[in-house]
């Protein structure tokens, strides 16, 4: 199997964190350079029409794109350690917590960065006032997480889930672009640095 990927890039990285917690060795790592543009050439949009990483290419020529769906195909074929939950109410909590952090905190942190960051204004249509109005929603999420997180070392069944990177990764990519310090909410680092210091992501 080969993963395409990139190292700038949070959607990837969420797949290479998984891969690394479950030790998985026999998956090749191709990285594009997303600033050379190598996720836009012909080659790769074969691959992925989308242009957009990752991807994951199987042996057999097939391919699985978006994070989740190759992180869930993975965790079929490398059960162990499990990360998206062993029994029914598991499997639950986690799909519940990992959509609740994608609306509820990476959407708004997303949209916020993408329609107010200078750097997104050759690449968006910005909307400004649209921006603005998801980053005051961002900062209400941030707020209740605080609150959710206190006293917790996972967000979701007392163990290390998909849910944790999901969470983690989004937050160490879309808080600081959207301006916001992470230092005022001491309860979420707290959290991210405990979870940043696992091997996994101080070697990604």
């Amino acid at each position: 199997m080969k993963i395409y990927s990139s190292p700038v890039a949070p959607s990837p990285r969420k797949v290479i964190i998984f891969i690394a917690e479950k030790g998985i060795k026999d998956i090749e790592i191709e990285n594009l350079d997303l600033g050379k543009l190598e996720h836009k050439t012909a080659h790769y949009k074969k691959i992925a029409p989308n242009s957009r990483v990752p991807a994951l290419e199987l042996d057999d020529g097939q391919i699985i794109l978006e994070t989740t769906a190759i992180c869930r195909y993975l965790e079929c074929i490398y059960p162990e350690p499990n990360m998206f939950g062993s029994s029914s109410m598991e499997i639950a909590q986690i799909e519940m917590w990992y959509s609740r952090i994608s609306f509820e905190l990476m959407m708004p942190l997303m949209h916020g960065f993408r329609h107010t960051h200078p750097h997104m204004a050759q690449l968006e249509n910005q909307n400004n006032e649209f921006g603005i109005s998801q980053r005051e929603l961002a900062i209400k999420s941030l707020k209740y997480y605080e609150e959710i997180i206190l006293d917790k070392d996972f967000i979701s069944c007392n163990k290390f889930t998909y849910a944790d990177i999901q969470m983690v990764t989004s937050l160490q990519f879309l808080v600081r672009l959207n301006r916001i310090d992470i230092l005022d909410y001491p309860n979420l680092d707290s959290y991210i640095k405990n979870i940043a210091a696992r091997p996994s992501f101080l070697s990604n």
